[in-house]
């Protein structure tokens, strides 16, 4: 049981090296746009699509390894019942690889809805500084938004 209980700390411990990854790329976004480093945004966005297949796959893999050893246990594939019914030193490694994977998880979305928020605020404000310029380039010209003047 060892070798598969210990398979399953390693994959939890993978994963929250993945997520922490995503969390740093995260953290690097916010601070691009938020400087209107444009093409880094743009560049990140592509890491985060790659981090996130890694993070699917991952999750694949601990969903897998913890139905095995839940299997073998005979309860349900939930690393705290896993654990319980474990004992001893694998499973107190396993409770502090999933504590330390749930803290990942909760800072990952924490900054992960702040993004969002200011990806929103950014959209707002664009939409609006578009409208104004409309608006001005049409009385500027004295053609209304959207129509172009064919008599020369």
């Amino acid at each position: 049981m060892s070798e598969k209980s210990a398979a399953l700390t390693d994959t939890l411990l993978k994963q929250d090296e993945i997520l922490s990854g995503l969390l740093d790329i995260t953290l690097r976004q916010r601070e691009a746009l938020k400087e209107g480093r444009l093409s880094d945004l743009q560049n990140l966005m592509s890491e985060m699509r790659h981090s996130s297949v890694r993070a699917q796959a991952i999750e694949t893999k601990r969903g897998r390894a913890a139905a095995e050893v839940a299997f073998e246990l005979g309860c349900d594939a939930v690393v705290s019942e896993i654990a319980r019914r474990l004992g001893g030193d694998e499973s107190a490694a396993m409770e502090e690889a999933a504590k330390k994977l749930m803290e990942t998880v909760k800072r990952l979305k924490m900054e992960m809805s702040i993004f969002s928020r200011l990806m929103d605020e950014a959209k707002t404000l664009n939409e609006m500084m578009i409208a104004e310029w409309r608006r001005l380039g049409s009385k500027a010209t004295g053609i209304p938004t959207g129509v172009f003047d064919t008599m020369i």
